[in-house]
């Protein structure tokens, strides 16, 4: 899974991921938690741009908000196997902007803390999928978003059993486009290839 994760942009995240629309403000947030708003990337009418969301995602058919509490990551299991994730993963994909994620391991009945990086590359994106909530009284609009996690690769194996899948550059574009069919997304699902870096935190 991926709890919390690191992200700090500056003006290269327009060119880095081709958006055409500024942020009004870049995050604040070097550690990102669940329930917080943050910039996710999307396709909408040919053109990629940057939305602000929440962390948290709250499928259209909730009956109340409070499930983005805990829908913070989906397995990429569950976006053909369960209904309710089929129209996101259809329509509504995006990339989540990162500079890192964090992982805890329980050792000597500790959890001790591990921050992991892609090497070579200190702005990735994650796979996403993001909805469009409507408050059943106000009727106000709240979208929202979830990271996709898989199995974990060699790296991440001892520290967790699960791993957010990690998109290379020339994936990020394909998850985006909405014209390729889910059934040709299942390999940008498994485990990263890319060389991690991971740093403990643990103390001796």
């Amino acid at each position: 899974m991926c709890g919390r994760y690191s992200l700090n942009l500056n003006q290269d995240f327009y060119h880095r991921f081709g958006v055409v629309n500024k942020l009004s403000s870049f995050p604040k947030d070097s550690q990102v938690s669940p329930g917080q708003i943050e910039p996710v990337i999307i396709k909408q009418e040919g053109l990629t741009l940057a939305w602000t969301m929440k962390w948290g995602l709250i499928p259209y058919w909730a009956k109340d908000r409070g499930v983005g509490n805990k829908m913070f990551n989906v397995r990429s299991e569950s976006l053909t196997t369960k209904i309710g994730f089929r129209k996101s993963f259809q329509t509504k994909r995006c990339l989540v902007p990162s500079n890192g994620f964090y992982e805890w391991k329980t050792e000597n009945g500790v959890k001790n803390p591990y921050f992991i990086e892609v090497q070579d590359r200190p702005l990735f994106a994650f796979a996403g999928i993001y909805d469009l909530w409507e408050e059943p009284v106000s009727g106000r609009e709240v979208y929202s978003y979830a990271i996709i996690t898989t199995n974990p690769n060699s790296t991440i194996k001892p520290i967790h059993s699960r791993m957010p899948v990690i998109l290379r550059p020339e994936q990020e574009k394909i998850w985006l486009d909405h014209s390729v069919l889910t059934s040709k997304l299942d390999s940008l699902l498994r485990p990263s290839l890319e060389n991690l870096n991971i740093k403990s935190f643990n103390k001796k």
